[in-house]
C-alpha cells in the first residue's frame, strides 16, 4: 500500500466514520492490516453510501459476525490466521453453512504459498484473491468499488425475484382481497428492484399504493405513511388519472394500472429525479403489471361464475323441496360468519360459504311423494329420505375441483350428530368434520325458523331454545356457545334475506 496514506492522523480517522453505510468486514490477524484498509478507505463512497467497517481478528470472530450480521456486502479476507487454512475455513462456513451467495469475497494473503491461488479459485467459492504486497491505495479502491457494485447488483436481482414471485403468486389468487393486496405488495418490490438497478439507487422511498374506489376516492390498499387513510388525489395522481397514464415528476411518480374491473395507483417519492433508462424500464413493466392484474380479474370472474352457479344449483334443489331459494343464501352467509368467528383464514371462510349451498344437493335423487309429503314419513319413507346425504357425497366426491370436495364432505355429514346419533355413519364428535358439523347447526336454526311444507317457522325463543337443549347431542357445544355469543350477527343475516312468509 502506499506509504503516503499514513500521514493521516487518527482524529481525522475519527471524523470520517460513518454509518448505514456499505457494510465491509476486514478479516486479518494483524491489527495494522485493520488500520491501513481503514484508512485508505476512510473518504471512500460507492452510490452516495460510505464503508461500515467491521472487524475480525480470526476466523472465529468472522464466523461470528457473518451469523450476526447477514447484510455484510464484502469480506477481505486473510488465508493464515490462528490456524494455516482459518480464511478457507470462512469461506467455507460462509457459503456452505450460511448459504449466503450474495456477499462478495476477496482472499488477501500475504503468504501465497500456503494458498496457492489456481487451487483456491477452483475449489473455494470466492470472488478475488489478491497477493497483500500488489494491493496499493488505488488497486484496493477499484476493487472495493468492483465488488460493491457486483453485490449491488445482486441484491437488485434477488429483489427483483422476490417480486416476480409474488406477483404470479398473486395471480394464481382467487379470493379478491388476498389476491390484490399480495399482487401489489409484489408490484411494489419489483418497481423497488427496477429503480434500484442503475448506478445510483433510490434511497428513502415513499410508496403507496391506491385503489380507486366508486366514489373516486383514494383507498390504500399499501403505504410506508403511518395512518394513510382515504383523501382527495394530490396533483400528480389527479394528472395521472386525468391522463390515464404514468406520470413522472421531479422526484416523484405515478404508475397508473387500470381494467374493468380495478384501478390501481403506484405514488413513488424518491430523492431524485428519474433517469431516461429507468422511466423506459418502468413503462415497460406496466404493461406486465396490467396484465398481471387482468389475470386477477378473470379469476375473480370466474369465481364469481361459480359461485352463482352453486347459488342457482342450489336454488334449484330447494325450489323442488318446495322450500325457499334464499335458505341456501342464508346458510352459505351463516357459515361465512361461522368461519370468521372461528378465526378460519380469508380462503377457508369463503370456501365454507361457496360450497355449503350443495348441502342437500343429494335430494334430487329422492323421490317427489317423499320430498313433498306434508305429513311425517313413515319408517321406510324416513330410511329413503336419509339417502339424500350420500347421495349427495357420490355426486360430487369425484370432482377435482376444490369447493366441490368441501361441498361433498358438507353433503355427507351435516346430518350426523355430536352425540353419535345422526346419519349416514353414525360419526361422533370431532370425528365428523368441522363443516359438517357447522352446516347441521346453522342448516337447523335456519330450517326452524322458516315456513316448510310440513309446518310453519318456529319462533326465535323456542328455536333457542331447542339449540340450547340439543348442545352436546345434536350440536357441537362450542359452536353452540359461538352462535348464541353472536346471536345478533346470525339474525341480521336473516332479517336481510328474509323469506316473504317466514314466521317471527
Amino acid at each position: 500500500m502506499d506509504d503516503d496514506i499514513l500521514i493521516i492522523d487518527d482524529d481525522t480517522e475519527q471524523q470520517l466514520e460513518h454509518k448505514d453505510g456499505w457494510k465491509v468486514l476486514v478479516v486479518d490477524d494483524e491489527p495494522e492490516v485493520h488500520r491501513i484498509t481503514k484508512i485508505t478507505l476512510a473518504q471512500f463512497q460507492f452510490d452516495n453510501k460510505p464503508i461500515e467497517f467491521l472487524h475480525a481478528y480470526s476466523g472465529e470472530e468472522a464466523q461470528a459476525i457473518m451469523r450476526n450480521e447477514p447484510d455484510v456486502a464484502l469480506i477481505l479476507l486473510d488465508v493464515v490466521m490462528e490456524t494455516d487454512s482459518s480464511g478457507l475455513d470462512v469461506v467455507r462456513y460462509v457459503r456452505d453453512t450460511l448459504e449466503n451467495r450474495r456477499v462478495r469475497i476477496v482472499l488477501r494473503t500475504g503468504q501465497p504459498g500456503q494458498a496457492p491461488e489456481d487451487d483456491v479459485v477452483a475449489n473455494y467459492d470466492i470472488n478475488d484473491y489478491k497477493d497483500k504486497t500488489e494491493l496499493t491505495s488505488q488497486k484496493l479502491r477499484t476493487l472495493i468499488r468492483a465488488s460493491l457494485r457486483s453485490y449491488r447488483d445482486i441484491c437488485a436481482l434477488d429483489r427483483n425475484r422476490k417480486g416476480l414471485e409474488k406477483v404470479i403468486e398473486a395471480s394464481k389468487g382467487i379470493f379478491e382481497k388476498q389476491a390484490l393486496r399480495a399482487f401489489v405488495e409484489g408490484a411494489l418490490q419489483q418497481l423497488n428492484a427496477l429503480l434500484a438497478l442503475e448506478e445510483t439507487s433510490l434511497y428513502s422511498l415513499k410508496r403507496t399504493a391506491y385503489e380507486i374506489r366508486d366514489s373516486e376516492a383514494l383507498a390504500p390498499i399499501l403505504s410506508d405513511l403511518d395512518g394513510a387513510q382515504e383523501s382527495s388525489p394530490s396533483s400528480i395522481i389527479q394528472q395521472a388519472l386525468e391522463l390515464r397514464k404514468n406520470v413522472y415528476h421531479d422526484n416523484e411518480l405515478v404508475i397508473y394500472c387500470k381494467n374493468p374491473r380495478h384501478c390501481i395507483l403506484f405514488h413513488i417519492e424518491g430523492t431524485r429525479p428519474l433517469s431516461e433508462v429507468e422511466t423506459n424500464l418502468l413503462n415497460l413493466f406496466t404493461e406486465n403489471i396490467i396484465i398481471a392484474l387482468e389475470n386477477i380479474r378473470l379469476n375473480e370472474l370466474l369465481a364469481d361464475n361459480q359461485r352463482e352457479i352453486i347459488y342457482r344449483i342450489g336454488e334449484i334443489v330447494e325450489t323442488r323441496s318446495r322450500e325457499s331459494g334464499l335458505h341456501v343464501k342464508r346458510v352459505a352467509l351463516y357459515c361465512e360468519l361461522f368461519g370468521r368467528l372461528l378465526g378460519l383464514s380469508e380462503e377457508q371462510s369463503e370456501m365454507l360459504k361457496r360450497a355449503s349451498p350443495l348441502h342437500d344437493i343429494g335430494k334430487i335423487g329422492i323421490p317427489d311423494a317423499i320430498l313433498h309429503k306434508p305429513g311425517k314419513l313413515e319408517p321406510e319413507e324416513w330410511s329413503v329420505m336419509k339417502q339424500h346425504a350420500q347421495i349427495g357425497y357420490d355426486m360430487l366426491r369425484g370432482s377435482d375441483i376444490p369447493m366441490f370436495q368441501v361441498g361433498a364432505l358438507i353433503a355427507l355429514n351435516h346430518h350426523e350428530k355430536w352425540d353419535g346419533s345422526g346419519y349416514p355413519q353414525g360419526l361422533k364428535g370431532e370425528d365428523i368434520p368441522l363443516e359438517g358439523r357447522i352446516t347441521a347447526l346453522v342448516d337447523v336454526f335456519d330450517a326452524l325458523g322458516s315456513d316448510r311444507c310440513y309446518k310453519k317457522a318456529w319462533p326465535l325463543e323456542k328455536i333457542l331454545q331447542l339449540i340450547e337443549e340439543e348442545r352436546g347431542r345434536h350440536f357441537d357445544p362450542s359452536l353452540v356457545t359461538l352462535m348464541l355469543e353472536n346471536l345478533d350477527d346470525f339474525l341480521a343475516i336473516r332479517d336481510q334475506y328474509k323469506d316473504e312468509f317466514q314466521g317471527s
